[in-house]
């Protein structure tokens, strides 16, 4: 099956100028339930022993990123923390109350980039 698009307008907020996109269109979610179903049914593991890991692995992640990790999962990609900051005028004008946002980066492997470059689109019906 292919990924499917919408079309839609949109405006260019620096412009004001209105063009017309190609917008992704989701055709459902996968929640953790479905996701180990999935799973065990590619592996040894039950869909209860695969919740279980990706449960933990979902609990640990944030841990380990907030302690300045990244974290790679081969095959898959490598998540990070990143941030963004006000800036000033001297360096030492720059302390922790300077962090505006942190936010989770994901970089995926070339693995998935070359998979995924390959996924056909279709109009959505």
């Amino acid at each position: 099956m292919a990924l499917q698009f919408n079309v839609v307008e949109r405006m260019n907020p620096q412009t004001k100028e209105k063009k017309w996109y190609a917008s992704t269109k989701l055709t459902g979610k996968r929640a953790l339930k479905d996701l180990s179903k999935d799973l065990a049914g590619v592996s040894s593991l039950s869909a209860g022993d695969v919740q279980n890991v990706i449960s933990n692995l979902i609990n640990e992640l944030p841990k380990w990123l907030m302690e300045g990790d990244s974290v790679k999962l081969d095959g898959f990609g490598t998540f990070r923390l990143s941030f963004s900051s006000d800036g000033a005028a001297t360096k030492d004008e720059i302390t922790a109350n300077s962090i505006t946002d942190i936010y989770v980066i994901f970089k995926p492997d070339d693995e998935i980039k070359a998979l995924v470059k390959k996924t056909k689109v279709n109009p959505a019906e």
